[in-house]
């Protein structure tokens, strides 16, 4: 083929750019028609046109333009298709002081050349623009081999270039204002870093609003620059969207890295802060990647300020909290103070009485003065020991140290307590051998360390003994009081030092305490320069040890004495805690069970203080039969033994308490209509309100009158009396009224002769009329009730009776007292020897309830009907409701089975879930809407819904169904669910659930029995309980977990728990031998062989073990210097794993982000951890803090609005999730995203 043939055909197949060639007039330029041209030239042309990659060439004398499709798209922009054909100098002017030598270079030498990432300004969109280009020159020969052209392969670089500048001024800027503390640091921060990139950024200043409106320049970055405040829209910027101001050369700003100076800045709001002005770069179009990145610059310096705003917050809230606990302290002291003047009077006359040899107290008397002073030694041993705390805490404490023998010391205290523990039956054995070394000790510090030691043994051991020993261990005197007592759980034993701490639940001699004993204990080793420990195992004893340095050096040497003082106070101190046990352990500890006397009403009294037991029995045992019991154990074994007519219980006793004894009575029907009189020092309304609602008739709040314990006893056995009296008069009218409905038949005679009626007592009673009114009045009187639009066919029918001899008749009556009847009356005709009609005689009955229930029968079947197409409305509705699974959970297979319980319907209100939680977890729901029908299936759709959506805000499970039960009070209807949410976390194969009137899931794991998971059971929704708890089980590989309705294991003749317990033993038979699809139908067709009548909701689980991934994870310091390390670590371990730098640097911003947020925002400890699989790449960051349910998409106005803003615009998702001891926060980054 001829050059001319090459050079037309490679135009032709040039494409749109090789049509457009063809148009340009060649004739006019050097090279003239392509006829013309060489074949070097026209083959070059045709890999230009031809190639995919941007391209452009020039050639001959002028060198004449020419370019492809790629780089007309890429490159030329508005030039095209004006520069096809034109010298190169005249396309690319603007550029040619820069490429021109570059050409010509090329042209004389033959040599290529190479530029990376090279600023070319470009004029191809009607402005100057800053863009960046790699190219490579390479020289092209002609037909004879000389240099004729050059080549220009090149890519356009402006977008990356740029977005890697931005990405490190986002990067850089967070990393420098995460450490700032205060307003003045983030600011600087902030202008030094932005200062960085003058290019992006030739100038910002920032703003700050003032109280009174204006806004005050702050900071700046570049030159320094104050324009007239007049320059910014003020008044449109509290509207918070970003605003653009133009025509800025008038104003001379900066020109940062350019020669020109811009010509518009864009404001941009800081959430109501102040705002921020941006200069912008003059060679660049301010399109969305631009103003996001200036958002997102906005968006960081707002999240610094709001911080460090809040950090100073937090500060002086800080602060204020010490000053009230410094005003709580010093008000603790001062009414300590003021409480031992009253008690002082109260105890000295009280022993001056009982000491009297002339005046000498006698019988009742002496009783009531010895409880006064019982009592007052108890408050002034309170009293004394709130202002020994208040003293430590204060730091006011006065300590004399002194040398003593603490070996006997110790034995002399222990031994106070002799008599107690020998009448509480426990053994205690003091071992107290001499030290080698001198300790010096606060006498009276040291005695209230051992005797609350010994006193808190006492109170908890009910079998064995106590043990004191006094060691010297390595360089300390170590005292250890040991007991044989209830012990101690693991959880409790971290807070049993803390102030007010009480264990919960614990069995005890009495409820009494402050929760302080421990603490002051743990507080005066501290002074002695020592420490409290304890070890405990639950059911066997604890172990309470106090080690104490030999010698004084580590003690103040103000406070050193050398000399010992006198012991009396400290004797006396430990003489209350010897008083106080033996009051546990009065002859009336254990209540008087002695049985009531039959002819007074009988009242039952419950404490755990043997002289408020005592007290309240003597007030009430002159009108009343007396019993009492010293906790709701005893009592309640008494009142099922002999019901009391009356309880009088305290509220906080040990074993069972008040509210406990309340639910006993009342879960028993002997004793459930007892009343019951709350006794407690609780004041206030909530303490009423929480004992009333608990079902309590009534409450009294500690200190009370005689009087008015005496009123409020007698009126509530008054209104028991009352109610008693009633319901047994409405049993003794419902007999009646039964009694007359059997008899609801009246006869009647007519006389024909004479129109006289005589009729029966119910006759009498149906028409409202006397037998006197019905002899007197006659047949017209008897028609007197009938219904004036039934009397024409009433009186008809006693005309037809004269021809038919038989009388039946329906119509209605109007007697006085019942209302309108329906009557149905029957009779007969009676005539005399010749035929003479000569009296009727019949019935009259009230058919009006037959006459019901044939309506409901007609409109039973209307509604049966109407029901019939119900049903197949609400089974399509059901089947579009029922989840189709579109995820594979991770690490667990799940299987589900729905059966409805009415023949020929698959509608109920029974429904199951399986969700996608994120972050490998899995949401498992089963659920139950009382009742079937259209109604039933639409509020299953609605909950369903529900629950999807609460499930996705990274709420826990109790709270999901908190949130779900507001939507059931909601729907109205008196709507009652049943509903339990649980989720699967693989990273910890753990179970978190929470239930609200489901039955409890089953869980079978590997070579173990089934177990009911009933730990969180909880009312259902709708009830008006809305609080519902948690609770977590281990879901390890090969475990089995079953959720299911009740229809699938309760039948008439089979009790719902020996259901739970075979559908348990089926599913631990199956022992892993089915696949998980199979499970469902076997454990059905073992339930329930013939079908349920009732709907079946069936949910299987199996636990799979962990797929091979690659991870790798590094625990942080609380520290912000931490984030640095932090990328380090990320960087090296990304690096390893072979991950693109795309990949990189968008890991190294979420980590960076998340990792600074948890140590500004959260708690120690902190940990980043990385996961990989073939197909995401996981970021998790734990920390110690509370979780951050994600409830709508973040902004920069949020607490942690920059880092979940920018992980939320990175990642391809992200969350939270709850830890049982803080909060993760993740993200996924899907890995194809990254591979070119």
């Amino acid at each position: 083929m001829s050059a001319t043939g090459n050079a037309r055909a490679a135009l032709t197949a040039g494409g749109p750019v090789g049509h457009d060639l063809l148009a340009v007039d060649w004739e006019a330029t050097p090279l003239g028609p392509p006829e013309q041209w060489p074949r070097s030239l026209a083959s070059i042309v045709q890999v230009l046109l031809t190639s995919r990659f941007s391209m452009w060439m020039a050639w001959g004398p002028e060198l004449t333009f020419f370019c492809n499709d790629a780089y007309r798209r890429d490159t030329l922009g508005d030039k095209y298709p004006w520069a096809l054909g034109r010298p190169a100098r005249e396309v690319w002017a603007e550029i040619w002081p820069d490429i021109g030598p570059r050409i010509e270079g090329v042209l004389s030498t033959g040599q290529a050349t190479w530029d990376q990432d090279l600023l070319l300004f470009l004029e191809r969109s009607g402005f100057v623009e800053e863009t960046y280009h790699t190219f490579s020159y390479s020289p092209l020969a002609g037909d004879e081999g000389e240099i004729e052209g050059m080549l220009c392969v090149v890519s356009e670089e402006t977008e990356r270039v740029i977005g890697a500048r931005q990405l490190s001024t986002l990067r850089d800027l967070s990393a420098a204002m995460s450490s700032a503390r205060d307003e003045n640091e983030v600011l600087a921060s902030a202008a030094e870093q932005l200062g960085t990139d003058q290019r992006t950024l030739p100038f910002t200043l920032v703003y700050l609003w003032e109280e009174d409106g204006s806004a005050r320049l702050a900071a700046h970055s570049g030159a320094p620059f104050a324009p007239p405040d007049d320059t910014w829209p003020l008044a449109a910027l509290v509207d918070d969207e970003p605003l653009l101001v133009e025509d800025l050369e008038r104003l001379a700003p900066p020109l940062g890295a350019w020669d020109e100076p811009p010509v518009a800045a864009l404001c941009l709001p800081l959430g109501g802060v102040g705002f921020l002005v941006a200069g912008l770069n003059r060679y660049r179009a301010l399109d969305e990647g631009y103003r996001g990145f200036l958002e997102l610059v906005a968006g960081q310096i707002t999240a610094g300020l709001t911080n460090v705003r809040a950090y100073e917050q937090e500060r002086l809230r800080a602060e204020r909290l010490i000053e009230l606990d410094q005003a709580k302290t010093a008000f603790f002291t001062n009414v300590s103070h003021e409480l031992r003047t009253p008690l002082t009077l109260l105890l000295g006359p009280a022993e001056d009485a009982l000491a009297d040899p002339e005046d000498r107290l006698a019988g009742e008397q002496r009783v009531r003065v010895e409880r006064i002073h019982r009592n007052a030694q108890r408050l002034l041993k309170l009293v004394n020991t709130l202002l020994d705390f208040s003293r430590l805490q204060s730091g006011r404490i006065n300590a004399a140290y002194t040398p003593i023998d603490l070996a006997r010391y110790t034995a002399e205290l222990a031994s106070m307590f002799d008599s107690a523990y020998e009448r509480a039956g426990l053994t205690l054995t003091v071992d107290t051998a001499a030290l080698t070394e001198p300790v010096h000790v606060d006498a009276e510090m040291w005695a209230k360390i051992v005797m609350n030691l010994l006193s808190n043994a006492l109170k908890f051991t009910f079998a064995g003994g106590v043990t004191v020993r006094l060691r010297a261990h390595e360089g300390r005197a170590e005292l250890t009081v040991a007991d044989t007592g209830i012990g101690i759980e693991a959880a409790d034993q971290e807070r049993l030092f803390e102030r007010f701490h009480r264990v919960v639940g614990a069995r005890s001699r009495s409820h009494e305490g402050t929760g302080v004993g421990l603490a002051l204990v743990a507080e005066l080793a501290d002074l002695h320069g020592g420490e409290a420990t304890v070890s405990s195992v639950p059911g066997e004893g604890s172990t309470f040890t106090v080690a104490i340095p030999f010698g004084s050096e580590h003690l103040p040497a103000d406070q050193v004495v050398t000399q010992p003082s006198g012991q009396t106070e400290a004797e006396r101190y430990a003489e209350g805690f010897v008083a106080e046990a033996m009051r546990w352990l009065s002859p009336d500890d254990e209540g008087d069970d002695h049985p009531f006397a039959e002819e007074r009403p009988r009242v039952l009294v419950v404490d755990d203080n043997a002289d408020m037991r005592s007290y309240i029995a003597s007030l009430l045992d002159t009108r009343y039969s007396v019993q009492t019991a010293p906790d709701g154990a005893v009592a309640l074994e008494l009142a099922r033994r002999e019901p009391p007519e009356l309880v009088v219980t305290d509220v906080m006793m040990p074993n069972l308490d008040g509210f406990g004894l309340l639910a006993g009575l009342q879960a028993d029907p002997a004793t459930t209509d007892i009343p019951v009189i709350m006794v407690s020092a609780r004041a206030g309304e909530e303490g009423t309100i929480e004992g009333l609602e608990a079902g309590a008739d009534d409450y009294l709040i500690k200190p009370f009158a005689a009087r008015e314990l005496l009123a409020r006893v007698h009126a509530n056995l008054e209104l028991d009396r009352a109610r008693r009296t009633r319901d047994a008069l409405r049993r003794s009218g419902d007999l009646l009224d039964q009694a007359q409905r059997l008899a609801r038949v009246g006869s009647w005679e007519l006389e024909l002769a004479t129109n006289e009626v005589t009729a029966s007592a119910e006759y009498l009673r149906q028409v409202g009329l006397t037998a006197e009114e019905l002899r007197a009045g006659g047949l017209a009187r008897a028609f007197e009730s009938v219904h004036p639009d039934d009397l024409e066919r009433a009186a008809k029918s006693i005309q037809d009776a004269m021809v038919s001899g038989r009388l039946e008749v329906e119509f209605r009556l109007q007697a006085p007292q019942q209302g309108t009847r329906i009557m149905y009356a029957l009779g007969e005709l009676e005539r005399d020897d010749e035929g003479t009609p000569v009296r009727l005689r019949g019935s009259l009955q009230d058919i009006t309830e037959q006459r019901a229930g044939e309506r409901a029968l007609a409109q039973a079947a209307a509604e049966r009907e109407a029901a019939d197409r119900e049903r197949r409305i609400a089974d399509e509705l059901q089947q579009s409701l029922m989840p189709e699974r579109t995820f594979d959970a991770e690490q667990l297979d799940v299987a589900a089975y729905y059966h409805a319980g009415v023949a020929g319907t698959q509608v109920g209100g029974d429904w199951y879930d399986v969700i996608d939680l994120g972050a490998g977890r899995t949401g498992l729901v089963l659920g139950d809407v009382i009742g079937r029908g259209v109604r039933a299936a639409a509020v299953m759709g609605q909950l369903r819904a529900a629950v999807r959506a609460y499930a996705q805000l990274e709420l826990s499970p109790a709270d999901v169904l908190e949130m779900l039960d507001h939507v059931v009070g909601q729907l109205g209807a008196e709507q009652i669910v049943t509903c339990l949410f649980a989720i699967f976390d693989p990273r910890d194969c753990s179970l978190t659930y929470a239930n609200a009137g489901q039955l409890p899931p089953l869980l079978v794991a590997p070579g173990e029995g089934p177990q009911r998971l009933d730990g969180s059971a909880g009312p259902p929704l709708g009830t008006g309980s809305p609080r519902f708890t948690e609770a977590r089980a281990d879901l390890i590989a090969g475990s089995h977990l079953a959720l299911y309705t009740d229809g699938l294991v309760e039948r008439r003749d089979r009790v719902i728990d020996a259901g739970i317990d075979r559908l348990g033993a089926t599913l631990a038979g199956l022992d892993g031998q089915l696949p998980i699809e199979a499970y469902p139908d076997a454990l059905v067709q073992a339930l329930v062989p013939e079908g349920s009548d009732d709907d079946v909701a069936l949910l299987v689980a199996r636990a799979r073990p962990a797929p091979p991934q690659t991870s790798a994870a590094i625990a942080l310091e609380d520290d912000l210097k931490e984030i640095r390390r932090a990328r380090v670590f990320t960087t090296d371990v990304l690096r390893e794993w072979e991950c693109p730098e795309r990949l990189i640097d968008d890991v190294l911003l979420i980590a960076g982000e998340l990792v600074t947020n948890a140590i500004l925002h959260g708690r120690p400890p902190v940990e980043l951890r990385l996961r990989r699989d073939p197909e995401h790449l996981r970021i998790e960051v734990d920390d110690g803090g509370a979780a951050i349910p994600r409830k709508l998409r973040p902004t920069a106005k949020d607490d942690h609005g920059r880092g979940l803003q920018l992980t939320a615009a990175v990642a391809h998702r992200w969350g939270t999730r709850p830890l049982h001891d803080g909060k993760s926060v993740w993200c996924e980054l899907t890995l194809a995203r990254y591979v070119r």
